[in-house]
């Protein structure tokens, strides 16, 4: 693993997303703050598993993470739905999102994002609100936040893409 962050650069660097990543899909906070401290584990345990090759370092956390909240979901036969960003083929918008090395492209992206889709973007993934909370501190229904929330990452998606 020479070049290769340790285990102590990795969860510096990752584990402000990592967490704002779980928040979003879980609610409970102490809930949230025991899935990140299980992704780091599983993490630390299988880093000598990890293939460069195959992925990013980013792309490996992100798909630890999200296999780790979806485990919850199960394990603890929650009976609301599933989160449909967690069922749907992987968002890979979300995944550049936790994976972006360039994060001044992300930065102009979300500018040229309509105001309301960016103040989304901005208070789920970088504040680490739900979709739930996010409509409340926007005074939207849900169902229009989640609408703006999708169109927001399918405009991300294709500007990343260019």
């Amino acid at each position: 693993m020479s070049g290769a962050l340790s285990k102590e650069e990795i969860y510096l660097q990752y584990k402000d997303k990592v967490f704002a990543y779980i928040r979003n899909h879980v609610n409970s906070p102490e809930d949230a703050e025991d899935l990140c401290a299980d992704v780091f584990v599983k993490i630390y345990q299988k880093l000598d598993t990890y293939d460069s090759s195959k992925a990013s370092i980013s792309t490996w956390i992100y798909s630890v993470t999200s296999n780790t909240v979806i485990d919850f979901y199960r394990t603890n036969h929650i009976h609301s739905e599933i989160p449909e960003d967690l069922t749907d083929e992987r968002s890979t918008v979300e995944e550049e999102v936790l994976s972006q090395e360039n994060l001044s492209l992300l930065a102009k992206a979300l500018k040229d994002l309509p105001q309301e889709q960016m103040d989304i973007i901005v208070l789920r993934y970088y504040k680490g609100y739900t979709l739930q909370e996010v409509a409340e501190l926007m005074h939207l229904s849900y169902g229009v936040t989640k609408l703006r929330h999708r169109e927001a990452l399918g405009r991300l998606n294709e500007m990343l893409a260019s």
